[in-house]
């Protein structure tokens, strides 16, 4: 699936706001069984773009929790303990 450069930002930037895949194929007037084949498809136009925007948000979210742990937020020291957790278990398992 080829996508032009605005169908690229517009995707990455429905990735960035967390808009489910399903919609964003809706949205883009794409064929939604092929979005999605090519969204678990490793490299491909459509993954590229979609998680670019989505793992931008997934950092600037977790930057804020990490600052507002720092900044002694009991509930985000909490996240970020979770967050600690289950980074250790990907590390384990890896």
């Amino acid at each position: 699936m080829n996508l032009n450069k605005e169908q690229r930002e517009q995707l990455e930037q429905m990735g960035y706001m967390l808009i489910p895949p399903q919609l964003a194929a809706i949205n883009l007037e794409m064929d939604e069984l092929e979005f999605l084949t090519e969204l678990k498809t490793v490299g491909s136009e459509v993954q590229k773009a979609y998680y670019s925007g989505y793992i931008r948000e997934l950092v600037e979210t977790r930057q804020a929790i990490v600052k507002a742990a720092h900044n002694g937020s009991n509930p985000a020291q909490v996240e970020l303990l979770r967050l600690i957790n289950r980074m250790q278990n990907a590390i384990d398992h890896a």
